[in-house]
C-alpha cells in the first residue's frame, strides 16, 4: 500500500513506517485467509466438512417467509428426523447455498438468521437465483468474506495520510509521539453518579473518561464490571449532549452492551444484519426501525409502482416498438418516482438517526455511511483488546475522543497467519496505547464480582499483580450455597484440580483436522459433571469447556442435555457459569502444550466460573511450563489437589 502526502520528517517516516508495515501483515493475513479457504474446500470431502463444523448437508427446505425487517428467510432441515449439530454454521455466519451434489459456482450467499434443535434459518438480501427449486436438497457451507479487509485496507489508508485534525491527533498518541490531554480535574464527589452502586475503582475510572480530552483506558479484568463503567460513561455523556458511537469486535459484544443500554433506558440504534444480532434486539436495528417507519409502506408503493412501470415497458417492447412520447413519459415517470423514493429514504434516515443519542455496531460495521453524516463526539470501544490494530481504525475514522476497554491479559485477536502473527498484528492498539500513556489516563478495575476467592487468587497473582479484590458477596460463595443444590464435598469445594498423570490418559489427533482430544480426561468431566447434576445443579447452570475443538466436539456427542454449554475457551471469553468444568487436553512424553503455552487462554478459563471450577490435566505435561507449574502448586497450597488415582 502507497501511502501518500506525508512531510518529509523524522516523524512523519515513522508514522508511514507503521501503518505500511500494518498493510503488509494485513495482506499476509488475507492471503493466508484465502489460502486455508481453498485448500479447506479442495482438499475436504463435504462429509469432512460437516464433520468439522463448516457445513451442513442435503437439508431439505422448510419454509421460506420474510423477517420483520422484510428479509427473506429460507428455513431448511434434515429429511430425516434429527438435530442440527450443536458445532455447524451458526447465527450470524455468512454461508453458501448449494443444491447438493452441484459445482461449487452454483450458490448463492445468505447469512445464518436463527438455528434451533432441527431447524436452521438463513436470510437473503435478494431473491434466490432462478435455478433455486424448494423440492431440492441442498449443502450450507461457511464462506469467507473478504470485505472486512477492504475496510481496515481504506482505514489505514486514511489515518496515515491524515495531515492533521483530531485523526492526525489520535493517531500520534497511539505512536508515542504526542501525549494526551485532560480538561481541568473532576473529582468523583463533581459528579452527581446515575449509577449509585458504582465502587472507588469504578467511579474513579468514569472520573478519568470524562476528564479526558483525547483517550482514556478503562482496563477491566474478568468480572469487574467494566460494562457497567461503560454504561454510566456513556449516560453521563448523553446528558452533555453528545453523540456516541459504541463498538466492539463481535457481535455478541455488541448485543450485550445494547442490553445493558435498553436496561437502563437509553435509546440506542444498532447497526448490522438483524441475523447477527440476538432476537430479543433486533426492534433496536436499523433495518428494523427503517421498515416500520411511518413513510416506509408509502417506499414499498413507489418500488411497486416502479416495477410495474418497468414491465409495461417491457411489454409494449415485446408488442413493438414504443414510440418517442411514450417511452419519454414512461422514463420521466420512473425518474421522478426513484427520485421521489431517494428523498423519502433519506428522510427516513435523517429521523431515525436522529432520534438515536448512541449508535452501536461492530468494528467493522462501523465503516457504514451513515456515521458521516453525524459528528461522532465520543467513541466507546469495547472488548478492544480483542480486535486488532487495522480493524480498531475504522471506527476512530469518524471520533473526537475514544475510551477504550479491555484486558490484554485475555485472549488476543485471533490471526491466522503465524508470519503475521509473529510480525505483530496480533498486538492490540489497546495494548500499545495502554503501555504509552500515564496513570492519568487508565485505570484499572480491582473489585471483581464473579469469582469464589479461591477461583480468583490464582489469576490476580499472576496476571494483575495480587490487585484484584473479591467482593464479600462472592468471596466465599459455593454450589452449597444455591437453595436447589445439596451439600457435598463436590458442591462445597470451589477449586479442584484433578492431576491425570501415569494414568496413560493420552492424547490424541482428530482425524480429518489439526485439533486434539482425549477421551478418558472427557469421561472424568462428564462422570463429573453427572454427579453435580445429581447434587441439584441444573444443567443451564454449568460449562463444559476446553482449548480444543475436537474435545468440544467429543463432550457434545457424549452429553445428552440440549440447555448445557459446551464450548471452546476461546468461544466462552466474556461468558460465565455458576460451574466450569476445564480439560485441558495436553498429555504427552514430549510435554508438548501447543497453543497452551498462551497463559491468557488459561486466564480467561480459569475465570468463567463463579462458584466451582474443576480442572483436569496431565501434571506430568503441564508443568514443563512454569506457569502450568505455579498453578499446580497453588492448587497444593489450598488443598485443592486431587489425582486421579484417588478418584477411581
Amino acid at each position: 500500500m502507497r501511502l501518500l502526502r506525508f512531510a518529509r520528517n523524522d516523524v512523519s517516516r515513522n508514522s508511514e513506517k507503521h501503518f505500511t508495515h500494518l498493510a503488509k501483515l494485513l495482506e499476509i493475513e488475507e492471503a493466508e485467509e484465502i489460502a486455508q479457504f481453498k485448500e479447506f474446500f479442495l482438499n475436504k470431502t463435504p462429509e469432512e466438512r460437516e464433520l468439522t463444523g463448516f457445513a451442513l448437508l442435503r437439508l431439505a427446505v422448510h419454509e421460506i417467509h420474510y423477517s420483520g425487517a422484510g428479509h427473506m428467510l429460507l428455513s431448511f432441515k434434515y429429511q430425516i428426523k434429527k438435530p442440527i449439530p450443536l458445532y455447524s454454521p451458526d447465527a450470524g455466519d455468512l454461508v453458501t447455498v448449494a443444491p447438493t451434489g452441484s459445482a461449487l459456482a452454483d450458490n448463492f450467499f445468505a447469512t445464518v438468521y436463527e438455528k434451533t434443535n432441527e431447524i436452521i434459518t438463513v436470510a437473503l438480501d435478494r431473491h434466490p437465483p432462478d435455478w433455486f427449486n424448494e423440492d431440492e436438497l441442498y449443502d450450507l457451507s461457511i464462506a469467507g468474506n473478504r470485505g472486512s479487509y477492504r475496510k481496515m485496507r481504506e482505514a489505514l489508508k486514511a489515518v496515515a495520510t491524515q495531515p492533521h485534525g483530531r485523526l492526525a491527533f489520535l493517531r500520534d498518541i497511539s505512536l508515542g509521539i504526542k501525549k494526551p490531554e485532560s480538561y481541568d480535574t473532576v473529582k468523583p464527589e463533581d459528579i452527581a453518579f446515575l449509577n449509585s452502586s458504582l465502587n472507588q475503582w469504578q467511579k474513579e475510572a468514569v472520573v478519568m473518561a470524562l476528564s479526558s480530552r483525547d483517550i482514556a483506558i478503562v482496563h477491566g479484568p474478568p468480572g469487574t464490571g467494566k460494562t457497567t463503567v461503560l454504561v454510566e460513561i456513556i449516560r453521563q455523556s448523553i446528558a452533555k449532549g453528545e453523540f456516541i458511537l459504541a463498538t466492539a469486535p463481535s457481535n455478541t459484544a455488541c448485543d450485550h452492551m445494547l442490553e445493558c443500554l435498553v436496561k437502563e433506558g437509553v435509546h440506542a440504534l444498532r447497526l448490522g444484519h438483524p441475523a447477527r444480532i440476538m432476537e430479543n434486539l433486533r426492534d433496536h436495528t436499523l433495518d428494523f426501525k427503517l421498515a416500520h417507519h411511518r413513510l416506509a409502506r408509502t417506499v414499498d408503493e413507489l418500488e411497486a409502482e416502479m416495477e410495474r412501470l418497468e414491465k409495461q415497458r417491457g411489454r409494449r417492447r415485446d408488442r413493438g416498438a414504443l414510440s418517442r412520447i411514450e417511452r419519454e413519459e414512461i422514463t420521466d415517470r420512473l425518474r421522478d418516482t426513484k427520485q421521489e423514493i431517494r428523498m423519502l429514504e433519506n428522510q427516513i434516515f435523517a429521523e431515525v438517526i436522529e432520534k438515536a443519542p448512541v449508535i452501536i455496531a461492530t468494528h467493522t460495521g462501523a465503516s457504514d455511511s451513515i456515521l458521516r453524516r453525524k459528528k461522532v463526539n465520543l467513541l466507546v470501544m469495547d472488548e478492544a483488546s480483542q480486535a486488532t490494530e487495522p480493524s480498531s481504525w475504522i471506527p476512530l475514522l469518524h471520533a473526537e475522543k475514544v475510551i477504550f476497554a479491555g484486558d490484554h491479559f485475555q485472549l488476543p485477536p485471533t490471526v491466522i497467519s503465524k508470519k503475521a502473527e509473529d510480525r505483530g498484528l496480533n498486538r492490540t492498539l489497546f495494548e500499545r496505547i495502554h503501555g504509552l500513556v500515564g496513570d492519568s489516563w487508565k485505570k484499572l478495575l480491582r473489585v471483581q464480582y464473579r469469582m469464589n476467592e479461591k477461583i480468583m487468587n490464582f489469576s490476580s497473582r499472576e496476571f494483575y499483580e495480587g490487585a484484584l479484590i473479591a467482593d464479600e458477596s462472592v468471596k466465599h460463595h459455593t454450589l452449597a450455597d444455591l437453595p436447589h443444590v445439596k451439600h457435598a464435598p463436590e458442591t462445597e469445594e470451589s477449586f479442584i484440580f484433578l492431576d491425570t498423570a501415569g494414568r496413560g490418559f493420552e492424547e490424541a489427533l482428530e482425524p480429518g483436522s489439526e485439533s486434539r482430544f482425549n477421551r478418558e480426561e472427557a469421561a472424568v468431566i462428564v462422570r463429573h459433571l453427572n454427579r453435580l447434576l445429581e447434587l441439584g445443579l441444573k444443567p443451564q447452570e454449568v460449562a463444559l469447556i476446553s482449548p480444543y475443538s475436537a474435545q468440544v466436539r467429543l463432550l457434545s456427542s457424549m452429553i445428552e442435555f440440549s440447555d448445557l454449554e459446551i464450548d471452546s475457551v476461546d468461544g466462552f471469553q466474556g461468558r460465565e457459569k455458576e460451574a466450569v468444568l476445564l480439560s485441558l487436553v495436553r498429555s504427552n512424553v514430549e510435554g508438548e502444550m501447543g497453543f497452551l503455552t498462551d497463559t491468557r487462554r488459561m486466564n480467561v478459563a480459569m475465570t468463567r466460573a463463579r462458584r466451582k471450577l474443576f480442572v483436569v490435566g496431565d501434571s506430568a505435561t503441564l508443568a514443563c511450563i512454569p506457569f502450568y507449574r505455579d498453578f499446580i502448586q497453588y492448587a497444593e497450597s489450598i488443598g485443592a489437589y486431587r489425582s486421579v488415582w484417588e478418584a477411581t
